[in-house]
């Protein structure tokens, strides 16, 4: 049994209230069998299904990106089982500017209670709690909270365009509302000159940046490669909520070498076990 500690009002400093607890792991993911993965070098160690979607490199490129904010109140909104914010509370706790309180909002209770569960296996659960509701619908007690509010929202429109569709990664994977809809809930979520992230498919840039039009500037744009001489195929965009400032494209990453694409570059490598990845600070900075 492990606690679920739930937001119910928001002052100065977050409140926090024990609302229930939540049944079991095994028990919320319908005993399905689970993977204990390591991130961040041996630093997370992270439970999460064995079959369906599985996070990866794009959960720690958010996670690390955020990190790079000095926001003292944050919010994941879809968070699955917690890659991406414990990944911004690991390296932010790391070069001790911690934020005062972390909110992740997620819809699926099963990825809600592994999130719970990897807070307390790598000890966040003092300034880290899991919100099992729909994000995306007016929630009040969380509009115009956060200084940062970030999200990995689905990345596809129907079934059909992922490989091996196991039932656990429709929900992951699949847009079950409009990206439209995930950027006016991050923008509802965030405070006035608030600061948004998030990381999509480079080939729905445009539609972010159409979303964000009239609500938020100072948008920047950080085009993330898989290989080398290809084009990009991932972008994490930050902006600004109620900013006029212009639009900015940065230097890019590229995780690989075409001519060796088994393998990350060392410098990718290195991140992906704890090192800084200097692009990343464009996006805060």
């Amino acid at each position: 049994m492990f606690k679920c500690v739930l937001p119910i009002a928001f002052s100065e400093q977050l409140q926090y209230v024990d609302m229930h607890f939540l049944i079991c792991v095994a028990n919320m993911t319908n005993n399905a069998e689970l993977t204990c993965d390591f991130f961040l070098g041996q630093r997370l160690e992270i439970l999460q299904p064995k079959k369906g979607y599985r996070a990866g490199i794009d959960a720690l490129l958010l996670g690390s990106a955020a990190a790079n904010f000095d926001s003292k109140n944050i919010c994941e909104l879809g968070s699955g089982v917690g890659v991406a914010t414990l990944t911004c509370l690991a390296r932010r706790m790391d070069n001790k500017n911690p934020p005062q309180k972390a909110i992740a909002l997620e819809i699926d209770e099963n990825a809600a209670a592994l999130f719970a569960q990897n807070s307390n296996k790598n000890g966040f659960t003092d300034i880290a709690a899991i919100v099992n509701i729909d994000g995306l619908k007016p929630n009040s007690p969380y509009e115009n909270k956060f200084d940062l509010v970030f999200s990995n929202p689905p990345y596809f429109d129907d079934f059909s365009k992922i490989r091996n569709p196991h039932e656990s990664r429709h929900q992951a994977y699949v847009i079950g509302a409009p990206l439209l809809n995930w950027i006016k809930a991050m923008i509802r979520l965030v405070k006035a000159n608030g600061r948004l992230l998030l990381i999509h498919r480079a080939d729905r840039m445009y539609d972010i940046i159409d979303a964000l039009q009239g609500r938020a500037g100072d948008i920047r744009i950080l085009p993330i490669h898989p290989k080398t001489r290809e084009n990009a195929n991932r972008v994490l965009i930050s902006a600004k909520k109620s900013s006029k400032a212009p639009t900015q494209i940065l230097p890019p990453i590229f995780l690989r070498d075409s001519d060796n694409d088994k393998d990350y570059f060392p410098i990718i490598d290195e991140f992906c076990k704890g090192g800084q990845l200097d692009e990343l600070k464009g996006l805060s900075e």
